[in-house]
Order: structure tokens, then sequence, then C-alpha cells
């Protein structure tokens, strides 16, 4: 249990009516099933425009492996293109809502429809509605109370940048948070995983 997203499977949290167990084998469940988003990720970060929420968890899991770089929800496609440039993002995790902001050199997953499916959208225009509801259920096992893998898990970039470890989050877990809650990357931080990893329900539903 030394990564963010089995921790968090692990800890038992909900959102909503959907436990955060099943929003983690959905995240896997992508990954595992979408040869173009392999692709578009190889060697490169995970980027994340989304608001807290189910989608976001799913984007982690499915982020497994490489850094997961949190993008301001408000920020125009053009700061969005150099942000994701310079952070060498492969493919950004977001809503319908928010896909006209992706720059469209950019692979896009729109994660409207989780933990049923998905839909990957290649820069080539090619897509793939991904069925993540079928999926075998989660199976955690391991000890809960390990240091977490000292490798990159998020990139806040909201000045100044900030970059948090598996290890490093995983300590926040009941502890005082030591980010801004000012930063407009804060919340999916302080107010989405610190609770979950503690086990927690939460309720973001509109």
């Amino acid at each position: 249990m030394d990564t963010l997203a089995l921790r968090l499977a692990a800890a038992g949290g909900r959102i909503d009516d959907l436990p955060a167990s099943q929003l983690v084998a959905a995240g896997f469940t992508l990954l595992q099933r979408s040869a173009p988003l392999v692709r578009m990720l190889a060697g490169r970060r995970s980027a994340l425009l989304l608001p807290r929420g189910p989608a976001a968890v799913v984007a982690l899991a499915a982020s497994d492996g490489r850094g997961a770089v949190l993008l301001p929800l408000d920020a125009p496609p053009e700061e969005l293109a150099a942000l994701c440039t310079a952070s060498d993002v492969g493919a950004v995790f977001t809503l319908e809502s928010h896909r006209d902001q992706v720059p469209v050199s950019l692979g896009a997953v729109l994660l409207d429809a989780i933990p049923r499916t998905a839909m990957v959208h290649t820069p080539e225009g090619r897509e793939q509605v991904v069925d993540l509801g079928s999926h075998v259920g989660l199976t955690i096992e391991g000890e809960t109370d390990l240091p977490g893998r000292d490798e990159e898990a998020l990139l806040l970039l909201s000045a100044p940048t900030i970059m948090l470890t598996h290890r490093a989050l995983l300590d926040l877990d009941g502890q005082e948070v030591q980010i801004d809650p000012s930063r407009s990357d804060a919340a999916l931080v302080t107010a989405l995983l610190i609770p979950l990893l503690a086990g927690r329900t939460l309720h973001v539903a509109s």
C-alpha cells in the first residue's frame, strides 16, 4: 500500500454513493483497457482538469506510475497549453464541460460517465469508449501503515510549484496540511484526498 491510489482504495472512504475502491478500480481498468491512453502517457505525465469529485479519483488511479499535474479549472486554453508543454503532459483527464480548454495537441479523456464508461480522444481525432463497469472487484491486501513510495504523485502548478510524492501525500493523512488553502489547486488535496485517506464520506453531488 505504498501508492496514493491503493491507499485511497483501502481506506474505505466514499464520494456520495460511490466507494473510493470502486473509483480506483475504474481508473486501473481504464488504463488497462485503453491502448491509445497508454501510448499517449508513455514516458510523460498526465493532467487533471477536474473539480473535486469522483472523476478525480478515477483519473489519479489511471495515472498510476506517473506524476499527475493539477491544472487550474479557470485557465484559458493558451495558458493550459503552455503549462502542459512545460510539464510534459501526454493526456488530460477532464469533463465535457472543460473539453474546449484542452490543447488540441493532447489527448483528452472524458470522465462524465464514470464509473460505467470513459471516452478517450486522441490528438489524431480517434475516439474510444472504454467500458469500466464490468471490471473484477478490486481486492486490497497488504499493510496500510507503510511509508508511501518516494516517487512523484502530484504536481501543483499554482505559484510556487509544489511536487508531492506518494510518501508526502500519505504523510498528510490525519495531519496538519502544509499547503496554502488559497491556492487554486489546493482543494483537491485538502478537501478530497485527505478526507478519503481518513476513510470519510464526502458529499459533492449538486
